[in-house]
């Protein structure tokens, strides 16, 4: 088999797995609206650990578990330290809503050791435990706030990345507040296919959060994925892609993922865009979410939209490497 047809045959292979994800993701989301009581998609606190925490994150559907960036400390602790970067974003949501992201991934000798910090804001001093996704939406939904800071540690052992990390949560509702010390546990794997990258994680592990008499608990899951490095489309272009499938504490199944085409017009300048689809968690959320970068040496600027039930979110996210 030639050269040429082994990299077709690679690329019609991941157009497929891509193309399965999402369809499944955009069906389990039309079967998910006659299932599921909104109750039931409501569940679970506190808010901010079902929101993407980047513009990157939020036009690939949310999906983050594979990933090998920044982010990663905010969905997969194992692949902190892939990247030394820092980043910093904020979304404005339909309902005037704003959420804020910091993040920061470095290594120490063998040690790879992420920083992240995640907070929404949605405004009015009185609302109810645990916020619903309406605060996003209805500019007079009972108001609350959420914020998740997390510190993550990886390092390589038997030829797999293991991690961990520990995260304050905290949800104010009125004048209350339910905080608590929540876990991530993570491990991937790199594989020879594609330059691809396999993660699974065992998020948002603790105790129940309580508040004013109501406790909720958290929104425990398991992320299995796999995310692709960059491959060449010719002399200017770039594909890659990622799809992941969570598995929630209540048993229902989450996939999600997207696609990333790069455009290399000189070295240094890099403009991208990027589609993903996702299975909504929340009930205010739509399957859709799309989004796009701008690099310029080592400042890369990111956008991400998303479709919500009123309106839409609109997140920009810096990152320095």
């Amino acid at each position: 088999m030639s050269r040429s047809t082994q990299t077709v045959f690679r690329w019609s292979a991941l157009v497929t797995v891509l193309a399965t994800a999402l369809a499944t993701g955009a069906a389990a989301s039309i079967a998910n609206a006659q299932v599921p009581s909104p109750d039931q998609r409501e569940r679970y606190a506190p808010l901010i650990l079902k929101l993407p925490a980047s513009a990157r994150l939020l036009s690939f559907g949310g999906a983050q578990v594979a990933l090998r960036d920044v982010d990663a400390v905010f969905g997969n602790p194992a692949l902190v330290g892939t990247a030394t970067a820092l980043a910093f974003g904020a979304e404005r949501y339909a309902s005037g809503a704003t959420a804020g992201q910091f993040a920061s991934s470095s290594t120490i000798g063998p040690l790879g050791i992420g920083v992240g910090v995640h907070l929404l804001d949605a405004g009015g001093r009185y609302g109810t435990f645990p916020a619903p996704s309406e605060v996003l939406t209805r500019e007079n939904a009972a108001g609350a706030s959420s914020i998740a800071a997390t510190l993550a540690a990886s390092l390589t052992w038997k030829q797999l990345r293991w991690g961990v990390g520990a995260k304050y949560v905290e949800e104010r509702v009125s004048d209350d507040r339910a905080g608590g010390v929540v876990f991530d546990i993570g491990a991937s794997k790199s594989l020879q296919f594609l330059n691809s990258t396999v993660g699974v994680a065992v998020q948002h592990l603790g105790r129940r959060l309580s508040v004013a008499g109501r406790s909720e608990l958290l929104p425990t899951q398991l992320a299995l994925g796999i995310a692709t490095a960059p491959r060449g489309l010719g002399k200017w272009l770039d594909l890659s892609g990622t799809v992941e499938l969570d598995v929630r504490r209540d048993g229902e199944l989450f996939p999600r993922g997207g696609v990333e085409l790069s455009y290399i017009p000189i070295d240094g300048v890099v403009l991208t865009g990027r589609v993903g689809g996702r299975r909504p968690q929340l009930r205010e959320e739509r399957p859709i979410a799309v989004g796009g970068g701008f690099t310029v040496d080592r400042v890369t600027l990111d956008y991400g939209w998303e479709a919500l039930r009123d309106g839409a979110g609109h997140r920009l996210t810096l990152r320095l490497r």
